[in-house]
């Protein structure tokens, strides 16, 4: 190694601690834009380069740096989106509150020609605005950025580790089989966003429908029976008067976890709910009263109204003990603890109507 080179590393060595609270300050930036933008990402991540993997960048790329900062990706910092729509989202906060070099920075979606697949991330090299407060010598160390979605980043990682590192060139039909498979990554990220939209719309649908009454016909899934749980009023009321009886608060969880039971007992639509709520509310409330009186329980999980529904509509229907076990080995582990609540839910009956 060159006296050049020793020098980039020593003066490495004594910038490593202001890259490393660069680092953490450049996370919490990228935090805040993700959150603001009401985006779950895959992944965010940052980095500061190792001694080694420095020197051997040095050691491959020396006669293109003169000094460290030359060298951008010290600190590395990536975001990865779950929907390329997402990605662009968070471009357009970086490029407001970053300063942007823009000869260093890369947009790889404009290099491929019209006819040519490949990796559509977007690589900026930023530093700090000095104008909000931040340390100088901070502002002064420049940075790298990588947006990209995990379909992305997957095929990055594979093409990296299978032309990258590679000693000679990769063979013809080996690239263009990584071209195909960078193409069909391209539509399937467009692809999820149409499905999320559908998924969006179809709530949004569902969700209009459940505040007018008119949702009967709708068929009973996770998005349906979790508006239905949060909105319909009859069942908000319901899970009131369960919570009144020891005075505890309603605490709204997914309702998934039910599907199963009510299909187990033949409800298609949330019509059939509706049904069950007025035919068995008055048993599920004392079947709920006989359970929760004395526990000084503070805080109910909402699928309650569906815990003691199901159980009247068990007991209305007239099934037998064996039936109702079969129904709590949907919910139970072991055949022995479904035929104990089985019984237990029998006597209890029995109990209320002596």
């Amino acid at each position: 190694m060159n006296i050049k080179d020793q020098m980039i590393l020593e003066e490495y060595r004594e910038n490593k601690e202001l890259f490393t609270k660069l680092g953490t300050t450049v996370h919490d930036i990228l935090k805040k834009m993700v959150t603001e933008e009401k985006i779950i990402p895959m992944a965010l991540e940052h980095r500061v380069k190792e001694e080694q993997s420095l020197a051997g960048k040095l050691d491959l790329k020396g006669e293109k740096y003169h000094s460290l900062d030359d060298i951008t990706d010290i600190l590395g910092a990536r975001v990865i989106c779950f929907y390329s729509d997402e990605v662009y989202k968070v471009a357009r906060r970086i490029e407001k509150f970053f300063v942007v070099d823009r000869a260093n920075s890369c947009d790889k979606r404009t290099l491929l020609k019209e006819d040519s697949f490949g990796y559509l991330s977007l690589h900026y090299v930023c530093s700090l605005p000095k104008d909000q407060g931040y340390p100088e010598a901070m502002c002064a160390k420049r940075f790298e950025i990588q947006l990209r979605t995990g379909l992305q980043h997957i095929w990055a990682a594979i093409n990296h580790e299978t032309t990258y590192k590679s000693e000679f060139d990769v063979p013809r039909e080996i690239k263009r089989c990584l071209s195909r498979l960078a193409g069909l990554l391209e539509l399937a990220d467009e692809e999820f966003i149409n499905v999320r939209d559908r998924m969006e719309h179809y709530t949004e649908e569902t969700r209009e429908k459940i505040i007018n009454n008119k949702a009967d016909d709708i068929q009973i899934n996770m998005i349906s029976l979790k508006e239905y749980m949060q909105l319909n009023k009859e069942m908000r009321h319901f899970l009131w008067q369960l919570a009144a009886i020891e005075g505890s608060e309603i605490r709204d969880v997914s309702p998934d976890s039910y599907l199963p039971q009510l299909k187990w007992l033949g409800l298609q639509n949330l019509g059939d709910v509706q049904q069950m709520l007025a035919e068995d509310r008055d048993l599920a409330y004392k079947l709920a009263e006989a359970a929760l009186k004395g526990t000084e329980l503070d805080i109910l999980a909402s699928t309650v109204g569906l815990r003691f529904l199901c159980r009247a509509e068990l007991l209305r229907r007239g099934d037998t003990e064996e039936q109702i076990r079969d129904f709590f080995l949907l919910s139970y582990d072991g055949k022995a603890r479904a035929e104990q609540q089985a019984k237990h839910l029998v006597a209890t009956y029995k109990k209320l109507h002596a």
